[in-house]
Formats: C-alpha cells, structure tokens, sequence
C-alpha cells in the first residue's frame, strides 16, 4: 500500500481552513508523517491582508494556528509562506519536498466562485494526490468509496484509499453506460460481467483478511457515485483517479472530479494519472 510519511497542506489561514489544518494533523498522527504547512502569498486581485506582512510574520502566525489543533504540539511541523500563484506554489513544493499527500480546504460558494476553485488550482498542476477537506475531523476516516472504470487510475485510487482506511471498509464502485433500449433484466445480467475486472483490480493487495466491497450501477457516471454515497454505511470519503491535463475549463481538472467535489458533502482524495 501507499506509505505517507510527507504531508503538506495547503492554507490562506481564512476561516474554513481550520477542518483541513484538523484533518492534516489527524493524519500526520496516524501515519507518523511529517507535515508542512504552506501558505501562499497572493497578488493582484486576490492579495488579502495578511498577503501584506513579511514572509515570517505570516509563518509566525501559521504556527500560532497549528498550535491550537488538537494534537498537533508533538508533531514534526514546518511552516512556509512564499510567493507565486497558488497551484504553482503548491505543486512546485510538493514536488521538491515529495510529498505523499496534499490537503486543502474546500471553501463555501463565493459570489462568481466555483466551490473547488482553489482546489483545482492546485490540482490542475499537482502530480500528488491531492485531498479536499469538507468535513470536520471527528475521527480517522471509516469508509471510503472508490469509483473505478477499471483503467490505469484505478489501481492508484484504490491503494490510497487502503491507506486512508486501513482498518475500515472500502468499497468499488464502477458505473457503466448502456443503450436506452437495453431492459433492466439484461442490464442485470451484464452486472455479474464485471467480477472479473474488480478481481484483477484487487489482485496482489494486501487486504489483511479484509473483504472489499463491490458494487455496480447503470447510468452516468457522476449520478452513480451520489447514489452510491448515500447507501449506508456512507463514505467519509471518496477516492477517485483523475487523468486531467488536457483541454480547457473543467476539462483540465476533470469534468467528473470537478462534480464529485462540487456535490459530494464529504471529503474527497483526486489521485492524479
């Protein structure tokens, strides 16, 4: 399975960013990891206040926030602001200090805002697997859902979320289109063509006498993976590979990424292609 021994989160300190600074924490104490916690000083429009003081007062007061999270006083911590903007900032880091992991906040709908537009700004350009924290922290992750389509971002999607949940459940989910015409007994029949793929997806993993949940669902892809998510158990998060990297707009990050963190309440982890 993944190790994540290195995480780095990526803050603006404003108010939602405290679940992602708990999350963070949460995790660097599960995996014995080493978190850094880096702040990006804006520019231009996006400039706040705070973009304003020297590098270290900015740093100074990263710790002072981190210092308050729960658990946090005993870990290995580092605390970086620099200049640039964000997801440059961000993937250039993780990319020097490789990191294992990368989390953000997701912040509410601002006026003229997406909800994952810094998110994405991140994710466009990161090659880390990239966390989005909706969530407060109450507990280590439980359950995870990892939607498939049984290509090569599978396999990585489904290693990390072992990690993440590495005593909880975990369940495959792939959804797959069909034609209009198609009755619901052959859509049906065609569910049980799918064993074989999840079993050479799963093939070589060290489950831990561990049973990982399958499931399949006929219709579009992003619908699947919300009725899914409201089966119980619910995940706490959800996992999911993402190629990105071409073309414009949604299509840089992901069109289906992009909607799972626009509609999803809970935490969701992109891994990269």
């Amino acid at each position: 399975m993944t190790a994540i021994r290195r995480i780095l989160l990526a803050t603006d300190l404003e108010p939602h960013s405290d679940r992602a600074m708990e999350r963070a924490v949460q995790l660097a104490r599960q995996h014995r990891a080493i978190l850094t916690a880096l702040y990006a000083i804006r520019a231009g429009k996006e400039r706040k206040p705070l973009d304003n003081l020297p590098p270290h007062h900015i740093e100074a007061e990263m710790a002072r926030h981190l210092e308050r999270v729960p658990g946090a006083a005993d870990l290995p911590l580092v605390v970086v602001a620099c200049g640039g903007p964000v997801g440059v900032a961000m993937a250039r880091y993780a990319d020097l200090w490789s990191a294992d992991l990368l989390v953000a906040g997701r912040a509410e709908p601002a006026e003229g805002l997406g909800l994952t537009s810094t998110v994405e700004k991140i994710g466009v350009i990161g090659r880390v697997p990239l966390l989005a924290v909706a969530d407060k922290p109450f507990a280590p992750y439980a359950t995870a859902l990892v939607p498939v389509d049984f290509s090569d971002l599978s396999r990585p999607a489904l290693d990390i979320a072992m990690t993440m949940v590495p005593d909880g459940a975990v369940r495959l989910l792939h959804v797959y289109d069909a034609p209009v015409a198609a009755s619901a007994a052959g859509a049906e029949s065609s569910e049980g063509s799918f064993a074989d793929d999840f079993a050479r997806l799963t093939d070589g993993l060290p489950m831990n006498e561990r049973a990982v949940a399958t499931s399949v669902r006929l219709g579009g892809p992003v619908d699947g993976i919300i009725l899914e998510s409201r089966m119980s158990p619910r995940p706490d998060l959800i996992v999911m590979g993402s190629a990105g990297r071409h073309g414009l707009g949604r299509a840089l990050f992901g069109s289906i990424a992009h909607d799972v963190l626009e509609h999803m309440p809970c935490d969701v982890l992109i891994v990269p292609g």
